[in-house]
């Protein structure tokens, strides 16, 4: 009996897990506008979910702004931004940010967060040097 018990557990996760799909992280996609305003830049910046790893819903969604390569998600030295008008579902967001340094280079990347960890965009080089 607890042989047959056991045994039908078992098929019972194998059939299970035959019906989930593995999710990976969503693919990103960004592009980052610096706009001159005066003494400062302001930075205009869109993303596109291209890619929803099997996650239908998105926990966060914004832009990472670091003075060093390839920032990423909660580092340190990194200025996190969410898209705070985002609704969980749709693919597209914006943010505008105020670079509060001038005559430096930024490396920006937009960042999607899901059940299945966090998703990049390629890192965006943006100079605010004035001309």
């Amino acid at each position: 009996m607890k042989k047959s018990v056991i045994t039908l557990f078992v098929g019972f996760l194998l059939i299970l897990g035959a019906g989930c799909s593995k999710f990976d992280p969503a693919t990103v996609e960004a592009s980052v506008t610096p706009i001159p305003a005066g003494n400062s830049y302001i930075m205009d910046c869109k993303g596109t979910i291209s890619d929803n790893g099997g996650c239908k819903y998105f926990n966060e969604v914004g832009f990472l702004f670091s003075l060093v390569p390839e920032p990423t998600y909660k580092a340190d030295e990194v200025t996190t931004i969410k898209a705070e008008d985002h609704d969980g579902e749709s693919t597209t967001f914006g943010i505008t940010y105020n670079a509060p340094i001038l005559d430096t280079v930024y490396y920006v990347r937009a960042y999607v967060c899901t059940n299945a960890g966090t998703g990049y965009s390629e890192t965006k080089i943006v100079s605010t040097y004035s001309e």
